[in-house]
């Protein structure tokens, strides 16, 4: 195994845990109520649904804007659900949307790091950018790590309230 299919196969079994997560959601009858359901503590925090969005949003954006400078391939996504974005209690998000959302981003997102030589994974995508390529892999398999994890524990939450 390659070091860039290990990174691959490290995303994709996070995605599979946030796909998972999402499943498992869709199948209790108060999805919709949980998807849109925010913690009761703290100011400002996402929905689930925010969150999975906001994964499939932050690729786009750091793949088209970040890596390639170019626009985001879905403007309507990057601008609602990435990062300096403020969840809409009144935008219903269904598993659907999630699903397709996730889906559409992820696959030109590791096209791209398929398609390096080994050797560029320590340079930087252009001198603009902040980060090398292997760590933009990492930072970004971590960020969708993490919002599996805080979807998770929104939901045990939001089932230990009921």
């Amino acid at each position: 195994m390659t070091p860039i299919d290990a990174l691959i196969h490290q995303f994709e079994y996070g995605r599979m845990r946030l796909l998972k997560t999402l499943s498992d959601i869709e199948a209790l009858p108060v999805a919709d109520e949980l998807l849109h359901w925010r913690m009761p503590f703290g100011k400002g925090r996402a929905h689930i649904g925010w969150q999975m969005m906001h994964c499939a949003a932050t690729l786009d954006r750091y793949l088209n804007v970040r890596i390639l400078e170019k626009d985001p391939v879905d403007s309507h996504l990057v601008t609602n659900y990435a990062g300096g974005s403020n969840p809409d209690d009144q935008v219903r998000i269904t598993p659907d949307q999630i699903r397709s959302a996730l889906a559409a981003t992820a696959p030109p997102f590791l096209s791209y790091f398929r398609a390096l030589s080994e050797d560029r994974l320590s340079q930087k995508p252009h001198e603009r950018a902040d980060r090398t390529h292997v760590e933009i892999f990492h930072l970004l398999t971590w960020h969708e790590a993490h919002h599996q994890g805080q979807c998770h524990l929104a939901m045990n939450c939001f089932m230990a309230g009921r």
